[in-house]
């Protein structure tokens, strides 16, 4: 009996190890992401490497700008701004940019069926299937009520493909469509989004999302994972606040 308690307790470890490493094969996720907004004739381009790390919970980003820069956001809406230059850091909390209410977060953890309408407070009205689309109805918070009036979400094939926001007068206000899915371990990711945002007033602002070089692996194989702020950045000033 102690041999075999002994075998158990040397065995222990290494079944612990395999049990994490096959329960969690997507657990660190990294994306290239290029978006493009067109508005007034003008195109602006943002280039953003997305690190994300499921069991922590951490969303950083690097900024390909000028100053280039990282953010680090946990899944309290604590963000933590490094601009490597200047060697300076600025701080702050927004539970609305939490790393849970990240696109990516929503994606990798399949949970498409509202995209962070539930989690911002909206309550679904109603569903139908239209042929082989399926289609929700989500009513917003009263705070957005003056606003916002209804979220239509399409779906194809059990994945997102359209959203639609609009006001009190049926008019749209924007228009999402979710294009381009690739299947990854345990998760489907859609590699091109384009948003429009309808201006009354106004040109129309057209926002084209794509991802690429998506890698997923069980291990940080990237030092962005692990990104340490160095202990002697100065804190950005209030006034460039």
């Amino acid at each position: 009996m102690k041999l075999i308690n002994k075998q158990i307790l040397w065995l222990l470890p290494i079944l612990i190890l395999c049990s994490a490493s096959y329960a969690q094969p997507d657990s660190f996720i990294s994306i290239k992401q290029k978006t493009e907004v067109l508005t007034n004739k003008n195109k602006l381009t943002t280039e953003i490497d997305l690190f994300f790390d499921k069991n922590k919970q951490t969303l950083t980003k690097y900024y390909h700008s000028s100053p280039d820069f990282v953010m680090i956001t946990n899944s309290l809406g604590e963000i933590k701004t490094y601009y490597p230059g200047k060697n300076e850091v600025d701080y702050k909390q927004i539970s609305e940019l939490s790393s849970k209410r990240s696109l990516i977060y929503y994606f990798a953890n399949n949970l498409t069926d509202h995209l962070g309408l539930a989690d911002e407070g909206f309550n679904l009205e109603s569903s139908n299937f239209e042929d082989q689309y399926y289609i929700t109805n989500w009513r917003p918070p009263s705070y957005l009520n003056n606003r916002l009036t209804n979220v239509k979400m399409v779906f194809e094939n059990g994945m997102p493909v359209y959203s639609e926001y609009q006001q009190n007068n049926e008019e749209v206000l924007k228009k999402i469509y979710y294009t381009n899915y690739k299947d990854f371990v345990q998760f489907r990711l859609p590699e091109k989004i384009i948003e429009i945002s309808y201006n009354p007033a106004g040109d129309s602002i057209i926002s084209r999302t794509v991802f690429s070089d998506v890698n997923v692996s069980p291990v940080a194989d990237n030092s962005y994972f692990n990104f340490k702020i160095p202990e002697n950045a100065k804190p950005v000033s209030t006034e460039k606040n």
